[in-house]
């Protein structure tokens, strides 16, 4: 098969699969499309979240000498070439990534150089139009034309067994983002507001369609900007109370937050929903480190795609720990603990608050071992 009918034919399964479509509650139909979710709020929220969180994390890279020893190093190649001028930067390039994983459920790149060894220099991250993986042929086809694996990186969100791709977030709540979209477009003011349609009356005399039209245009566009609608006499505005039902919608946009929250693993507080009622006491460290733990899964991800790409031994981390914040009396303490037990030398704790190391301060405290207790001696 042609190229060029290999590319026809994959995208038209991509644009048919697009087009499924449901009939929601108000008899509209909706399309799950990545476009119109990322409108609602709360779903555009999660993405950012994620994305802004990961990207923004500093990354290590680390060679392992043994189970129990590692040695820190610069940055490999394919993430050093990224800050070079016309490059992106690691930043952008990382967060494209956790784009594919947070929107599709799969962030797919394309290997366009490798060094002497074969070891990718360059990944391009794709657009989900732009690949496509076959279930009957067991093959990856880019830009509509097969390649082989190695030629592709792959990080997949929620794999079905016995699948290879990845289920798309969008699709599995699209219900809910629907009710979500359907809420905000209830409330908008184009449609007065929220408000059931309003009655306009003029009590003197019968406007012809023409002129009603036009007046019901003018009450429209000032209700839009939030302006009462003002004209002469012997008109009466009647504005019907809105139903138990409809009451529901004013809800129903805080319960899609939790909802999605929920879905990608995030505290509902991080997409506007409302923070759960809890007697635990909550501070703002707390509060970092369960953020962390939320993001772990999408960093290790991450993580574990990337030590794959790299030669043997070497793989990279997200410092999380540079995005914990506390006190300054807390931190004192932890860190002079710290350099006490030799966990760190006095340049490192120094590096920590961005101060020039000091003569003699790359050295660790070895705290002396406890003295064994004296045993029995054995009786003759």
């Amino acid at each position: 098969m042609a190229v060029d009918a290999v590319s026809l034919f994959f995208r038209g399964r991509t644009e048919q699969r697009s087009m499924q479509s449901w009939v929601d509650a108000d008899g509209f139909t909706r399309q799950p499309n990545e476009t119109r979710a990322t409108r609602l709020g709360p779903v555009f929220a999660a993405i950012r979240h994620i994305v802004d969180y990961g990207s923004t994390l500093p990354l290590d890279s680390y060679r392992k000498l043994s189970e129990a020893e590692r040695i820190q190093m610069p940055l490999p190649r394919l993430l050093s070439r990224l800050e070079e001028p016309g490059g992106i930067g690691v930043d952008q390039w990382i967060g494209q990534a956790l784009y594919g994983l947070a929107v599709h459920g799969n962030a797919v790149g394309w290997v366009s150089d490798v060094d002497g060894w074969g070891y990718p220099l360059a990944v391009t991250w794709l657009q989900r139009g732009d690949w496509e993986w076959s279930e009957a042929a067991q093959r990856w086809y880019v830009f509509g034309a097969p390649v082989p694996f190695a030629n592709v990186v792959h990080i997949p969100w929620l794999v079905p067994s016995g699948k290879r791709i990845a289920m798309s977030p969008i699709e599995h709540y699209a219900s809910i983002t629907c009710a979500g979209l359907s809420a905000q477009e209830y409330a908008d003011m184009k449609r007065g507001g929220g408000l059931p349609p309003m009655v306009l009356r003029n009590s003197e005399r019968l406007l012809d369609a023409a002129a009603a039209e036009k007046v019901s245009d003018r009450l429209t566009s000032r209700l839009a900007l939030g302006k009462p609608f003002v004209t002469g006499k012997d008109w009466d505005l009647t504005a019907p109370e809105i139903p138990p039902n409809h009451l529901q919608f004013i809800d129903t946009l805080k319960l899609t937050a939790t909802q999605i929250a929920a879905i990608y693993g995030i505290d509902p507080v991080e997409l506007g929903g409302a923070a759960p009622n809890s007697l635990t006491y909550q501070t703002e460290e707390l509060r970092q480190i369960r953020r962390a733990s939320d993001m772990r899964p999408y960093l290790v991800r991450v993580e574990n795609a990337l030590a794959r790409l790299l030669p043997n031994r070497q793989y990279v981390k997200f410092n999380v720990d540079a995005t914990m914040r506390v006190d300054i009396k807390t931190r004192t303490e932890i860190t002079g603990a710290q350099i006490a037990d030799g966990r760190l030398s006095v340049d490192e704790a120094r590096a920590l608050e961005d101060r020039p190391p000091v003569a003699g301060g790359d050295r660790h405290n070895v705290p002396a071992p406890k003295q064994e207790p004296n045993t029995r001696k054995e009786q003759p």
